[in-house]
């Protein structure tokens, strides 16, 4: 009995190396990809970036300084901070790929650029917040609405925004951000839907 065991043992082996072999070249190829991609990105010159779409903070559309409240205060001071910084937003751009398309030497900047927008998008996600817990929700909306116009991924930017929509009657707003939302590729954009649908 052992020996009528020994050919289907060889073959289960045989076939084990052969998956083995073939998944360690996969693994090796994409290896050898990602690696001479990073080289060409790294030879790749200098672009020049003026001309991106760089965030503007549209501060005279914001309440500044028109409620007495010190968290109020101190997220608006992070925004007039960030309002003199170039911001875009890069999110979902491996820096291989901005070393490619802008070069290299670029790739502190729009770092910088990059960390800018996440600072944004969570200053204004709990500006928002705060002038709503405030009860100035129609300025919270406006808030919440331009950090949806900058691609936010804070998902509280967009909870926040449907919960007011709904309160106040704002079906059409609402539908529109969960269309918004739906063709977004944010890694939490189903949890966002179930709570603003």
């Amino acid at each position: 009995m052992p020996l009528l065991l020994l050919p289907f043992i060889l073959i289960l082996l045989s076939l084990f190396s052969l998956f083995r072999n073939r998944s360690q070249r996969s693994i090796k190829e994409s290896q050898d990809a990602f690696w001479e991609k990073e080289q060409r990105a790294n030879r790749t010159r200098k672009q020049d970036i003026s001309g991106l779409d760089y965030i503007q903070i549209p501060l005279n559309s914001f309440p500044l300084g028109n409620y007495s409240d010190e968290k109020l205060e101190a997220l608006e001071q992070t925004l007039i901070s960030l309002s003199s910084r170039k911001i875009l937003n890069l999110s979902g751009i491996s820096n291989t790929d901005l070393k490619l398309k802008y070069g290299a030497a670029n790739l502190n900047i729009l770092a910088d650029c990059d960390a800018s927008f996440t600072k944004l998008a969570r200053t204004l996600a709990d500006y928002g917040e705060q002038l709503n817990t405030l009860g100035h929700w129609q300025e919270a909306i406006s808030v919440l609405e331009f950090g949806v116009l900058c691609k936010s991924d804070v998902s509280k930017n967009y909870t926040l925004l449907g919960s007011l929509y709904k309160e106040h009657g704002e079906a059409d707003k609402l539908q529109k951000l969960v269309e918004t939302v739906a063709a977004t590729d944010m890694l939490l954009k189903d949890s966002i839907l179930r709570q603003i649908t």
